[in-house]
């Protein structure tokens, strides 16, 4: 394990996130307030102009309604709300039918703030927007002013300040022309909330300085002129600006001391506080808070001013890191709130009693019990925004207990309802949360996407503050995958942009992420420079927390340096620090760090009682992750004091509590993908357990090793196999399944134009290049959007409900799945050594094999050897493609250095039995058909063997290397193939669920249907008149069928078109004719399409045969497929590709599925996955037995192949898999085709019996 993975993460979001949301609640509250107070006061006791004796009657009904109404709003509760908008639609009504349009103008704007205050800004600025048209109609300006204010405040709400202020400016004029300088002032403030929105602080300053200007010159309102030098004083604040704070507070403070305003001076003196305890003065602050309840003590304060005091008050103790008195003030405040009936501040007091406990006290249950409380009245009262917010601080503790299933509920909902309420600001926030999810998770492309996705969002409305949280967490997720330099161009950015925003406490996570990052480069000076910097910067501003933390950050990179001594010095102190604020979280993850020191100086038992402790830690915060993290290194300490039946136990602990996470994870692509995330366990239980067993054989730790390795791979599958039977689909909501199959459509309609740009010389103009990008951006989007749906299905399936994932095979259920003739091979490549479990009926044996690096390299050289290099290898390093490494070399020397390493060893057992293959690694992309056979050959080869004419020359030319192959006989060594069937397995638990669950399905009534040499594109000859057509038919014969490895190309970065395969016509032809007409069905040219491809018709067939393109997409293996017509007879374009995506919805009851096509066997590596493409899909549509490629093939080559795989298997009466042997062998003989690259490609998967 390297060591960046082991060191934990310090940074803190709630640090960079709590001014700002103390800034929010105080900046729009008189706004806000002002608003609410025009409402109430809204006269309605007389109509508007004069009515006759029935309308006056029915007026006064309304003016009833009216005035109920206002009271039911006054009750502040979400029922009442809800019966105020009855009433006052009742009112609304009425004066409509009288045609008063004042009332009505009036009544619009009443309901349209009770939208507001419930936080549905749709029906908001519905309300509004009639009630300003009506005061147009009136030619009523100040009216006009009042309400382009409040639907101003209303889109500042909505995260479009940018809206807001185009309103607010609107607002304003009109009130300047016509004096109205009260409401000027108080548009002034919203105009202030509607910058800080923005992030632009000077203009929310400006802003308040006009309002100032106007209480002060004009108005004379010494009470409101201090009011807003205290808004001013806390924008200075926020920006680091100490002095000016100071001032303006003062400053604010002498007027109300002038006013002897004894309770404006206790909240002016209470936001004092906060700034002496941020320069870390306790004495200053303690003085404040003393003056404060002396004050307190001299009047009765209002329940509102109470809690506003007692909430700054918590604030300063909060800076100061007394988090226990920070609680007390925060509950005090709270409490206050609730007594004056104000909801909305005392929900956000909630919310920072829930950061308190979440991210400084780490008592995630009592965080847990607050947020539910917070989000029970939120949801009672329609605080629609304050829920969504509530919802992800909910799903925050969540993740941190590793529940990431309930996390991502949480976020979705949260995401749902800012959709509802059209708060595109906050949608970023959780979009971005869900991306630190998907990360969490193992998932880089939902990530990443969701990341790009909130920071469109930021740029659009023009968010400065908040596009540098998001390249700060892009960074990190860089940073995680190992990409440093994109992380640190990330990181450069944000910082950057804090830097203008004056956002210090930002700006150090920036630092900490620029530090980390040349630590792991090893680039020690600059780490050290970055985190100084930090560190110095927490220092100047008195960030206790930051400097504890940057402290940390320094005694990881001793530790990465091996400067053990003062890693431990560094790692302590911190450690005691943390200790001292009470941070149980943070103190837990110091822990561990001590505890890897404490392992690099071989002191193992000390490491061990350091992780003892951060269990117990782990296990108050319940954060689950972190258990089983701590129990993981503990076992490997246990072993390196060769305690290896004390390690046992704890790995066994770890991968329980894992097994535990992975299945609460309802999505199955999260499941998988975080499944990937955590193999190291299973590794190194198989590898202790093989270490167990060397010591003493007789108690079966190969046959635990065995089952762990089962355990640990293809899990994903197995449950989708499972998932197919039961058809989960068939109970799903139908309006799921519509909105799944529109959304398959788009991406379908966007990759299709992408491709094929990308793929032709359209890709060099900037603008294609651009509209490309877009249309990526487009297709990952609506990706992450068909995940979740794909969750929302199997939940909302009755069938799903039900269901019962099958358990891993133990080894005497692996064994019944085998036959006297056959053996099962399985695979485990670990980083320091390899080993093959050799199972048959009624007996296992076990074998130590090199370490995966040195299999890897020899496996990825046969292969790049073997394909010629047309398709694309796992890669061992970072870069694209290692063929281009690879040596001029002999394919039988390549086949026996890879057969020395992996079959060598197990020779004597291999006889001639049937093998069917279980690979990891680089193994999974090689032919064990084209293997040399360990008992047939010698182990090396000898001098004049290496001497004679290579079998393979490799050149480069115009940058693309091309491999190409030489005399065939010059091979010299007999393939595996020739003694043994082979059958390749992604899992043994995966043949035993398809057994199981095929047990009892009859077989389809037909025997064969083809689809073959498709049309695709309107140049094809095809695409003529009907007087050309039998002249065609009679051309294709005749073509001279070309040798071209790129005939049936996969490889979609150097394709310029799809290119006709006209050998697959002679194909399906030759094969269609060894069936009789009536149990087959041949689909070529135009009939070779989506819409044939995906008809129920195809379920009749017992073999379904595809001759045509194949394609990889390894980013995204969803848009893997087949290439079918893609234009209809008239040229005109048509959905033609089958993908990853479709198969999933398609059932194919087949015996065997064939894809004549390039590439159709591999996919995405996914550790504890295996090749996850389009064999995935094809078994959970129901196919027993696939035959796919590994790599482009010729077309003849292909052509001549199938053929003889058909009759082998039709005249010959052989089973699929003895038929596809037989046809391998029939080319190896010839001397034209023995080449491996025209034989080896096909592989055989699924059921051999």
């Amino acid at each position: 394990m390297t060591k960046h993975k082991k060191l934990p993460a310090l940074a803190s979001r709630a640090v960079a996130l709590f001014f700002g949301l103390l800034l929010l609640s105080e900046s729009t509250a008189a706004s806000l307030g002002s608003h609410q107070v025009k409402i109430a006061q809204q006269p309605a006791s007389t109509p508007s102009v004069p009515l006759n004796a029935e309308q006056q009657k029915l007026y006064q009904q309304g003016v009833k309604l009216f005035q109920e109404a206002q009271e039911l709003q006054k009750k502040g509760t979400k029922e009442g709300y809800q019966q105020a908008i009855n009433k006052y639609q009742q009112a609304l009504k009425i004066v409509e039918e009288i045609g008063l349009k004042a009332d009505q103008a009036l009544i619009n704007q009443s309901i349209g703030f009770i939208y507001f205050t419930l936080s549905d800004n749709f029906n908001a600025l519905n309300y509004l927007s009639k009630s300003l048209g009506i005061w147009q109609e009136l030619k009523q300006p100040i009216r006009q002013g009042e309400l382009l204010s409040m639907i101003g405040d209303v889109y500042a709400s909505t995260g479009n300040p940018k809206k807001a202020i185009e309103y607010l400016n609107q607002a304003k004029s009109i009130f300047l022309s016509n004096k109205k300088f009260e409401n000027l002032a108080t548009t002034f403030y919203s105009t202030a909330g509607a910058y800080i929105r923005l992030g632009d602080m000077k203009k929310a300053i400006d802003s308040l300085n006009e309002g100032l200007k106007i209480y002060r010159d004009i108005l004379k309102d010494l009470s409101q002129e201090a009011n807003t030098l205290n808004h001013i004083a806390s924008m200075y604040s926020l920006i680091g600006e100490t002095k000016q704070a100071l001032k303006a507070y003062n400053e604010a403070l002498e007027i109300q001391r002038k006013n002897n305003d004894l309770s404006a001076q206790a909240i002016t003196l209470s936001q004092i506080a906060p700034i002496y305890a941020k320069l870390g003065e306790r004495q200053k602050v303690i003085s404040y808070i003393k003056e404060i309840s002396k004050l307190q003590q001299e009047i009765k304060i209002g329940f509102t001013d109470q809690g506003i005091i007692y909430r700054n008050i918590a604030n300063s103790y909060f800076l100061l890191g007394d988090y226990q008195d920070a609680l007390s003030f925060y509950t005090q405040s709270k409490d206050a709130f609730e007594q004056a009936g104000n909801s909305i501040l005392k929900s956000q007091v909630i919310g920072l009693i829930v950061s308190i406990y979440k991210n400084f006290l780490g008592d995630n249950q009592k965080a847990l019990e607050y947020i539910g409380q917070a989000i029970k009245f939120q949801e009672e009262n329609g605080f629609k925004g304050d829920e969504a917010s509530s919802l992800n601080q909910q799903a925050d503790i969540y993740a941190l207990q590793g529940d990431y299933q309930k996390a991502l509920d949480s976020y979705n909902k949260a995401l749902e309802i800012e959709r509802i309420i059209t708060d595109t600001n906050s949608q970023a926030r959780t979009l971005a949360n869900i991306a630190r999810l998907y990360s969490l998770l193992g998932d880089y492309n939902s990530s990443i996407n969701a990341y790009n996705q909130s920071l469109d969002i930021y740029k659009k409305l023009q968010h400065i503050p908040n596009q540098a949280g998001i390249l700060l967490n892009i960074g990190n997720l860089e940073f995680v995958y190992g990409n440093f330099e994109q992380a640190l161009i990330a990181y450069d950015q944000a910082l950057s942009l804090h830097r203008k925003q004056q956002d210090y406490i930002s700006e150090v996570l920036a630092l900490w992420g620029i530090a980390k990052t040349y630590r792991d480069k090893n680039d020690y000076i600059k780490a050290f420079e970055a985190v100084k910097h930090a560190l110095a910067l927490s220092q100047k501003h008195n960030y206790s927390f930051l400097e504890i933390a940057s402290n940390g950050m320094i005694g990881s990179i001793y530790l990465t340096k091996s400067d053990y001594k003062n890693a431990l010095d560094t790692y302590k102190k911190t450690l005691v620090s943390f200790r001292k604020i009470g941070s149980l979280n943070k103190e837990a993850e110091t822990l561990n760090s001590i505890s890897i020191v404490y392992e690099f100086q071989t002191e193992h038992q000390q490491a061990i009682n350091t992780l003892n402790e951060e269990i117990k830690l782990r296990r108050t915060l319940k954060d689950d992750t972190g258990e089983a993290q701590a129990l993981y290194l503990i076992a490997i300490n246990q072993r390196k004091l060769g305690n290896l039946n004390a390690a046992l136990p704890n790995i066994e602990a770890a991968i329980k509590i894992i097994e535990n996470i992975r299945s609460n994870v309802k999505n199955s692509d999260l499941r998988t993908s975080y499944f990937a995330t955590v193999q190291s366990y299973y590794k190194f239980k198989i590898d202790l357990l093989m270490e167990l067993h060397k010591q003493d054989p007789s108690k079966g730790y190969n046959a635990q090793a065995l089952e762990t390795s089962d355990r640990s791979r293809a899990r994903g599958l197995v449950e989708l196999l499972t998932e197919a039977r039961a058809n989960i689909r068939k109970g799903a909501n139908p309006e799921l399944l519509a909105e799944e199959r529109r959304i398959q459509a788009l991406i379908d309609g966007k990759e299709k134009v992408r491709f094929e740009i990308v793929n032709s010389d359209k890709i060099k103009n900037p603008i294609f290049k651009a509209n490309a990008e877009k249309l990526q951006t487009e297709i990952d989007q609506l990706l992450s959007q068909q995940k979740q749906l794909e969750t929302e299905i199997r939940q909302t399936s009755s069938k799903y409900a039900n269901l019962k994932y099958p358990q891993p095979l133990n080894l005497p259920q692996i064994q019944q799945q085998l036959d006297k003739d056959t053996l099962l091979l399985q695979y485990s490549l670990g980083s320091e050594r390899s080993f093959l479990w050799v199972v048959s009926p009624n007996s296992l044996d076990t074998y130590e094999l090199p370490k995966k690096a040195e299999i890897d390299k020899s496996a990825i050289n046969l292969f790049c050897l073997i394909s010629r290099n047309s398709s694309k290898p796992p890669s061992l390093t970072h870069q694209d493609n290692p063929c281009k490494n690879i040596k001029n070399q002999r394919i039988d020397v390549a086949a026996k250095e890879l057969s020395q390493l992996i079959l060598s060893p197990a020779k004597d057992k291999l006889a001639t039995k049937r093998l069917v293959i279980v690979a990891d690694g680089a193994l999974q992309y090689i032919p064990f058909a084209a293997l040399a056979d360990v008992n047939s050959q010698p182990n090396s080869t000898p001098q004049e063997e290496k001497e004679k004419p290579k079998d393979v020359v490799c050149s480069t030319a115009g940058g693309i290397r091309v491999c190409s192959p030489v005399q065939p006989q010059s091979l010299n060594y007999q393939p595996l193939l020739v003694n043994h069937e082979i059958v390749s397995l992604p899992s043994a638990s995966a043949i035993a669920i398809q057994r199981q669950e095929l047990a009892t399905r009859p077989p389809a009534p037909k025997a064969l249907a083809i689809l073959a040499d498709p049309v695709y594109n309107a140049t094809d000859t095809r695409v003529t008149n009907a007087q050309n057509k039998q002249l065609q038919k009679q051309d294709y014969l005749n073509l001279e069928l070309e040798q071209s490895a790129l005939k049936r190309s996969a490889d979609i970065l150097n394709r310029q078109g799809w290119t006709r395969l006209s050998g697959t016509r002679t194909e399906a032809e030759t094969i269609f004719n060894l069936v009789p007409k009536s149990q087959g069905v041949q689909l070529l040219d135009f009939a070779a399409n989506y819409t044939q491809a995906t008809s129920s018709n195809l379920n009749q067939f017992r073999i379904l045969h595809f001759a045509t393109h194949g394609f990889v997409n390894d980013a995204n293996p969803e848009l893997s497929g087949l290439v079918l017509s893609l234009v209809n007879e008239q040229g005109k374009d048509i959905r033609g590709y089958l993908r990853l995506a479709d198969l999933f919805n398609l059932d194919y009851p087949a015996d065997l599925i064939v894809f004549s096509a390039c590439e159709t066997g591999l996919g995405k590596e996914i550790q504890g996955e295996g090749l996850v493409g389009l064999t995935r899909g094809l078994m959970y549509a129901g196919a027993e037995r696939l035959v796919v490629s590994l790599w482009q093939v010729d077309d003849k080559g292909t052509s001549e192949f199938m053929q003889e795989f058909y009759q082998q298997m039709w005249q010959q009466n052989k089973s699929p898999n003895q038929a596809l042997r037989a046809a391998q062998l029939k080319m190896w003989q010839q001397e034209k085709w023995r080449n491996p690259n025209y034989w080896a490609a096909f592989t055989f998967l699924g059921e051999w019996r």
